[in-house]
């Protein structure tokens, strides 16, 4: 595969994206290699010759992508490559643990306002509206699933 310019400058703003939610770039930039690719699936190799990037940093950001339950591989029979690919389909399962990682903060949150003595200060005030957003949220995840599943179904 070749890839075009714009090709290359989406994945390019893929990986940026990435960065800025504290990935390293090269991390960001496989995602959006296996995104655009036309097999959805790419050859440690491919990753390598198409982003022009090393083979350690290739094999690092890899392990950590399938550490993070982001990529898994497969081989094909007769080829001893490994072909890798976005972890996509069990995508809501992802979405809702990383978002119940996410509203776990509101038990810290809980905790930390108990043990404060500044109660009535703005400080605790602010956390206190965060910690009753995130309580929000973590009871809406399921009725937002339920509108999704109904709308598209």
């Amino acid at each position: 595969m070749v890839l075009s310019e714009k090709q290359k400058e989406l994945i390019e703003r893929i990986g940026v994206f990435h960065e800025h939610k504290g990935m390293q770039p090269l991390v960001g930039r496989i995602i959006g290699l296996m995104l655009i690719h036309d097999n959805a699936e790419v050859t440690f190799d491919e990753i390598v010759d198409l982003l022009g990037v090393s083979k350690s940093a290739v094999s690092n950001a890899l392990t950590f992508l399938q550490a993070k339950e982001r990529v898994v591989y497969t081989t094909k029979p007769g080829d001893r490559k490994r072909y890798f690919k976005l972890k996509i389909h069990d995508w809501k399962e992802n979405f809702t643990k990383d978002i119940v990682g996410i509203v776990e903060i509101q038990k810290f949150l809980a905790e930390v306002l108990e043990e404060r003595k500044d109660k009535d200060s703005e400080f605790c005030a602010q956390m206190r509206d965060f910690s009753n957003f995130l309580e929000f949220f973590r009871h809406e995840i399921p009725s937002l699933f339920e509108r999704f599943k109904k709308k598209y179904s």
